[in-house]
């Protein structure tokens, strides 16, 4: 299955760069500017590296000496400046105005500051997050992201080889979560495109889960244009959990359209790229427990989970094909 994967991956990627780069900067999440045409207008988009990616725990390679727990500093702590909570038309992005939040250790390469946090959402239960582990998809995926301190802002980092790093965490419908919805009870002032305000900060640390030390590591990309190489990424196995009333708030309070544009108005929900080729980039983990096999035993059904990856890569080259031609 993994020679396959890489075959299909070695076609798709020696395709697209034969493609020449259009002009324009804008995109979607469908239609003529979405993912399978991103790389025509980026051509980033169309590299070996792209994320998200989706984690086969049977492949993954444990590194405990490497994976250390990371330090987090400055995330118990609120700021006396407030955070602004936007939309930006693609997700809900809450920005962080002052840069005291930082993480070290755990394998990254280098002291990285916090610059901004989002979420990525389905319009039902089964899909939403951009990495999948074993196939299975989760509601909702919330990134934390990071510039490397070295190059002294977002802007000169994002485009370097070591300059992102992004904590990503999966979401499972439960209990109501009540710092969330300090975040949400926002969502009517941001209903449009280009909308925002300030809300009160908060301790990052209060939107995390408890319990931090596993976690898989791989280097990737933006998932979202320009899509550059940038990201190492850290995906943590502990979900956060939300109740579905919460979910539904993202589902149907914020829009991807302008609030004047009156014959166009649609919810950002699926605001998800499809996972991308892996190649021969490897996932490590930070536990042995984080390395385990699907076990088709008791669900005879569960054999073809791993694959469903694999199937929906080849339907997504198959469609960038024909719709290239």
């Amino acid at each position: 299955m993994e020679w396959l994967n890489f075959v299909v991956c070695l076609t798709f990627a020696a395709f697209i760069t034969d493609v020449f780069s259009s002009a324009g900067n804008e995109w979607t999440y469908r239609g003529a500017k979405g993912p399978e045409h991103w790389h025509l207008d980026f051509p980033h988009c169309g590299g070996m590296k792209q994320s998200p990616i989706s984690v086969a725990t049977s492949e993954v390679i444990i590194d405990m000496e490497r994976l250390t727990p990371i330090v987090f500093k400055n995330y118990d702590t609120s700021s006396s400046v407030d955070y602004t909570l936007e939309n930006n038309g693609h997700t809900v992005q809450v920005d962080l105005n002052v840069k005291e939040s930082e993480v070290t250790g755990g394998g990254l390469p280098g002291t990285f500051v916090a610059q901004q946090f989002h979420f990525h959402w389905g319009a039902t239960d089964e899909r939403g997050s951009e990495h999948d582990i074993n196939g299975k998809h989760f509601p909702m995926e919330m990134h934390v992201v990071h510039y490397n301190a070295k190059y002294g802002n977002i802007t000169s980092a994002i485009n370097k080889d070591d300059g992102v790093a992004v904590l990503g965490f999966f979401f499972e419908i439960g209990r109501y979560n009540d710092h969330f919805q300090e975040i949400i009870n926002h969502f009517r002032q941001i209903m449009y495109k280009n909308d925002m305000v300030d809300i009160k900060s908060m301790p990052l640390v209060q939107l995390m889960p408890a319990k931090l030390s596993k976690f898989y590591r791989y280097l990737g990309s933006l998932t979202t244009p320009p899509c550059y190489e940038s990201v190492t990424w850290t995906l943590f196995n502990e979900t956060i959990e939300i109740a579905e009333e919460q979910l539904v708030s993202f589902r149907t309070t914020v829009y991807e359209n302008v609030k004047d544009d009156v014959n166009y108005g649609r919810d950002i929900s699926d605001d998800f790229r499809m996972p991308q080729c892996l190649f021969r980039r490897r996932v490590y983990a930070s536990h042995p427990d984080l390395q385990y096999a699907i076990d088709t035993t008791e669900d005879p059904t569960a054999a073809g989970t791993s694959s469903q990856p694999l199937i929906a890569l080849l339907i997504s080259c198959v469609t960038f094909l024909l719709l290239s031609m």
